[in-house]
């Protein structure tokens, strides 16, 4: 059996009792496709194998995919494994949201993975993952909270974000210095929006590019003139010393139709 190494930022549920318990919190249903970020040693996979669903594990360690494609062998065509990093990984292209996303995603890339799920928020049907207890809650904090950030708008652009289970360290091997959450992420419907999502994403990550400004001086430092954002303000009711963490989804949809496109 596998050792967490620290270089994979490894930190594997420590039990089965616990596995099982968390894909019950996820109400796998007859026919269901599951694509799991990080098998790791198999717990998470063997839960979810109980139940009537197929699965497909991505996993980057060598020693883990011999783990699981030793499981994969004996679960009669229900496991593919997948040897590779996920967010080099582009899932098959689908007519509409078919997959459900599980991981304990390592720590040091939960965040990128959650940019990673955002990109492929089309084929999603729902994603359940285990973070960093600071991820969860900015990934859930709402418009004027202090804990709101670049996350929260990027993955609340696609997705409605609940917490299922807050963890200790000791749920873990080895035990992390942090508490985790077992956070769902619920699709819905993105708001109605004229400018290319690319461009949407630039006026986000312009908005909360300097946090200690306010909104105006972010952006005015992301490359945008400061007329053009006060007649975009003006336009749509944003106060002049707002900052980016008291927007909604929706006002920052508004503000990549008002402000124009950087020329790179």
């Amino acid at each position: 059996m596998p050792v967490p190494l620290r270089r994979f930022s490894q930190n594997w549920l420590a039990n089965d009792e616990l596995a099982v318990a968390l894909v019950r919190s996820m109400e796998p249903q007859s026919g269901d496709h599951f694509l799991e970020i990080g098998g790791g040693e198999g717990r998470m996979t063997r839960a979810l194998l109980q139940h009537d669903v197929r699965v497909t594990t991505i996993e980057v360690d060598t020693r883990c995919c011999e783990t699981l494609e030793a499981l994969a062998r004996n679960s009669a065509g229900k496991l593919s494994v997948i040897h590779g990093d996920v967010l080099e990984y582009d899932p098959p292209a689908s007519s509409g949201p078919e997959l459900r996303f599980v991981g304990n995603l390592p720590y040091a890339i939960a965040s990128p993975i959650m940019r990673w799920t955002v990109k492929h928020h089309k084929i999603v049907s729902d994603a359940y993952y285990m973070v960093p207890i600071d991820i969860a809650k900015r990934i859930l904090a709402p418009a004027g909270s202090s804990e709101r950030a670049l996350l929260s708008v990027l993955v609340g652009w696609f997705f409605d974000g609940k917490m299922i289970r807050r963890l200790g360290p000791g749920a873990f091997r080895p035990e992390p210095k942090i508490k985790s959450a077992f956070v769902r992420l619920q699709p819905h419907e993105p708001p109605a929006c004229t400018a290319r999502q690319q461009h949407c994403q630039t006026v986000v990550q312009g908005s909360f590019a300097h946090r200690r400004k306010t909104l105006l001086n972010s952006l005015r430092q992301s490359g945008w003139q400061r007329d053009e954002i006060e007649r975009a303000f003006a336009t749509i009711g944003i106060d002049m010393g707002a900052r980016a963490e008291a927007l909604r989804v929706i006002q920052f949809a508004r503000l990549a139709e008002e402000l124009p496109e950087l020329i790179q």
